[in-house]
């Protein structure tokens, strides 16, 4: 007899002794969120959304002691939000999401999308491109201005949730945050979270031993290369009319410490610190081996794009006019000059905040190819050596 798994759908009556979910998720690193199974319910807390998800199998009652925040209430976070799983018709406004969603083989799950969001996936786009765009809804503001009621506009009954990316006081609407991890394989977790909506753990658990075999493969040859190289996060500031205003150092997350510390690199760490002198910039940046920039190249008109090396040319003076102490910094003079945007839509989309929010695997090998100012990394771009961008579109989607 096959073991017992569980349910693709809702059941037709309710046993309260049964064990519904025999498959389960555990969450084993700094991830951001814990789940805890009860017979027919599974509790997250999202410890970084700051927020409560009461999910019960479709067909059984939701929980006594599930007590949702009303739809209406003005709370300002730790609401608690209810909701009958599995998921079958979901909104997607959370690029790790769709991520997720893809790794666990769920895309027709998907039946709307928040009406700006953007994917660098060609299938997801392909997909998205044929379905209902959602909007976003303002309720009235609180008579104390503390906040603004703001949900997706769901009129369409069958949609059962929105995935998005930040804590909201609407009803319907679940955070994911990979990108606020504390851990690379926490990171990684995320897909158990997203799974438990779906009834896919056992998929999930599955997909996660994979990437930590893979991490742990990586690391372990990574080790043994020790670069003792020094990288730095950095961006030029500049407004519409091309002036540049100013320079920054940006401190990286800790799950990007813990990442190139893995790949046998070291990040440039403490507080974030802004320049008016690019010679101060300079002399902030001289002990960095790679530079990774984080910059943004404004449009006239508004919004921004993808800088290109001539962009960074201008942006940090490094051109052929520049001053003597930007012809010797160590990632100049080694062409180690990287964005994290080498897969990109046509929307301005980047994989970076997609695919390598759950990759960690993929992202440790990128960033050992970084220790080696290699031109063939997945994420990053080599901009002195002119990578070009992979712009992705739904033309691109193979299957």
């Amino acid at each position: 007899m096959p073991a017992a798994a569980n349910e693709s759908g809702c059941v037709a009556s309710f046993d309260a002794s049964k064990d519904y979910f025999p498959d389960k998720v555990e969450v084993k690193y700094g991830a951001g969120f814990d789940i805890e199974y009860k017979n027919n319910v599974k509790y997250i807390r999202n410890k970084i959304s700051g927020e409560n998800y009461v999910l019960h199998q479709c067909g059984t009652p939701a929980p006594a002691d599930a007590s949702a925040t009303p739809a209406d209430s003005l709370q300002v976070g730790n609401w608690t939000k209810v909701a009958a799983i599995p998921g079958s018709k979901v909104v997607l406004d959370s690029a790790p999401a769709s991520a997720i969603i893809e790794q666990l083989g769920l895309q027709d799950a998907v039946a709307a999308s928040y009406k700006f969001f953007q994917v660098t996936s060609p299938c997801m786009q392909k997909r998205l491109d044929g379905l209902p765009r959602i909007q976003q809804s303002f309720g009235s503001q609180h008579r104390r201005g503390l906040v603004r009621r703001v949900a997706y506009d769901l009129a369409n009954s069958d949609l059962q949730w929105t995935f998005t990316t930040y804590g909201m006081n609407d009803p319907r609407s679940f955070a994911l945050n990979p990108e606020s991890s504390s851990d690379m394989l926490g990171k990684a977790e995320w897909i158990k979270f997203v799974a438990a909506f779906f009834n896919k753990e056992a998929e999930a658990n599955k997909i996660f031993a994979d990437i930590e075999t893979r991490y742990a493969a990586a690391k372990q040859q990574l080790s043994a290369q020790k670069s003792q190289r020094t990288v730095g996060f950095a961006r030029y500031n500049k407004v519409a009319n091309g002036t540049v205003v100013s320079w920054t150092i940006d401190p990286p997350q800790v799950w990007v410490v813990q990442g190139l510390a893995d790949a046998g690199l070291s990040a440039h760490t403490g507080k974030m610190q802004a320049f008016s002198s690019v010679a101060d910039f300079y002399q902030a940046a001289a002990g960095w081996d790679v530079l990774i920039d984080v910059s943004l190249e404004p449009l006239p008109h508004g919004g921004a794009t993808i800088p290109l090396w001539q962009n960074l040319l201008d942006g940090y003076a490094f051109g052929a006019n520049a001053k003597g102490s930007a012809k010797d910094l160590a990632f100049l003079k080694t062409s180690s000059v990287y964005r994290s945007d080498l897969i990109s839509s046509l929307q301005n989309a980047t994989d970076y905040n997609e695919h390598l929010q759950v990759q960690p695997d993929a992202l440790l090998e990128d960033f050992g190819k970084l220790a080696m100012g290699a031109t063939d990394a997945k994420w990053y771009r080599n901009l002195p050596h002119q990578v070009q961008v992979d712009w992705r579109s739904p033309g691109d989607c193979t299957n």
